[in-house]
């Protein structure tokens, strides 16, 4: 008998974790800095099409890492944008024609709209009849996006991003 057969097998320990498989207190390096995952955000948008969404913190900032699987992973980075800061009166407009528009101009730059939908929210480990509905607007200028969601007649909250590769997210490791 053996030192280890005393103490029991060891168990195999996974050591290469994709962004796919991030969870609350994993930590990941991006763009030079260490993050951690604060929250998970699951989004279900029918057709059996789903993605996360992740709240990253550094410390002193904190983004938010959109991840979906279709044909690979498709990875985008994204902060918060106040909707007053894309157009004073959207919102308005937004519920008075129950539609967003067509374009927006966010720091001098055009953005056109690629697609909209309606989908389901949860956080974390919610059951799913606790998920929220909401409506959602994509456009997209070249790399960067605009997405904007609409959680109640005049609950808004867009964030400002681009698309990234997987690849330069590094050093995977769970809490």
């Amino acid at each position: 008998m053996g030192l280890l057969d005393f103490f029991g097998k060891k168990k195999a320990i996974k050591v290469d974790y994709n962004v796919a498989e991030l969870n609350v207190g994993f930590i990941v390096e991006y763009f030079m800095k260490t993050w951690e995952v604060k929250k998970v955000y699951h989004y279900d948008w029918g057709n059996n099409f789903d993605s996360i969404e992740y709240l990253l913190d550094a410390g002193d900032e904190k983004c938010y890492l959109s991840v979906e699987e279709e044909d690979g992973i498709i990875c985008m980075i994204s902060k918060k944008i106040e909707m007053s800061a894309i157009d004073a009166n959207l919102i308005s407009q937004i519920v008075k024609q129950d539609d967003a528009p067509q374009q927006l101009v966010y720091e001098n730059k055009t953005y056109h709209r690629k697609s909209s939908g309606q989908g389901y929210c949860g956080e974390n480990d919610d059951i799913k009849e606790n998920w929220s509905k909401f409506v959602n607007w994509v456009y997209e200028s070249g790399e960067e996006f605009i997405s904007i969601d609409r959680w109640a007649e005049e609950e808004f909250s867009a964030v400002q991003g681009s698309y990234v590769k997987e690849f330069e997210f590094s050093n995977i490791l769970p809490k």
